[in-house]
């Protein structure tokens, strides 16, 4: 009967042992159960990113909502224009009654051309001026949303049911993207996404016609 060498106490151990093992434990080369692990770790991130991709746009959107219902920009009180050309407006007698209104472009400058809308408002507004009785007011009619051309709504019931906005009175709206401006709250933004709101324009009296004289530049929301 052999015996095993002295100091051989592992050799049957060994024995099952697959070749080469240690040599590959050695050189630096990872075991079957350290890649299981790595690989472990890595399907547990994976799955991680969906629900932080996840997380992140909800508080994006939780943003979004709070800024686009609570953080509405208020005009200026005391608005200050920028100085252009005149440009005429309409005969003052198109606004004999309230709410009458003319819309008009004002080049401002060779780049800047803004459709514009004048209007008789039942008030005064910041902006606005007294002509024989008559408040007059004139806004841009940019969106400041994303640039869509707003008109002036007179059908409280329509503006309700579209816009799902009631004011008191007429309101300045955007149809693409259903943008809601007050221009008795001088254009302020009060329903939809727009945040910022439209820029007023300077009017004056000219003889028997109502005029611009310069605009108020757009501040960014």
């Amino acid at each position: 009967m052999s015996v095993p060498p002295a100091g051989d106490d592992h050799a049957g151990d060994r024995a099952g042992e697959h070749p080469g093992e240690h040599e590959r434990e050695h050189d630096g080369t990872p075991r079957h159960d350290d890649v299981d692990a790595q690989r472990r770790r890595v399907v547990t991130w994976l799955w991680r990113v969906p629900v932080l991709v996840a997380a992140g746009a909800g508080a994006i959107g939780v943003y979004e909502a709070l800024r686009v219902h609570f953080f509405k920009r208020r005009p200026d009180p005391t608005p200050d224009f920028v100085d252009g050309p005149v440009v005429p407006v309409a005969p003052l007698s198109t606004f004999d009654e309230t709410w009458a209104e003319a819309e008009f472009v004002y080049q401002a400058t060779t780049a800047l051309v803004l459709p514009a809308l004048a209007v008789r408002l039942p008030g005064p507004i910041p902006g606005s001026i007294l002509v024989d009785g008559r408040h007059l007011a004139a806004f841009s009619r940019i969106c400041t949303h994303q640039g869509c051309i707003v008109s002036l709504n007179r059908d409280a019931e329509a503006i309700a049911f579209a816009f799902n906005y009631r004011g008191d009175g007429p309101q300045l709206v955007c149809r693409c993207h259903l943008s809601v401006f007050d221009p008795e709250r001088a254009g302020r933004a009060v329903a939809g996404p727009a945040v910022t709101p439209l820029p007023r324009l300077r009017l004056d009296v000219q003889g028997d016609d109502l005029v611009t004289t310069g605009f108020e530049p757009l501040v960014d929301g």
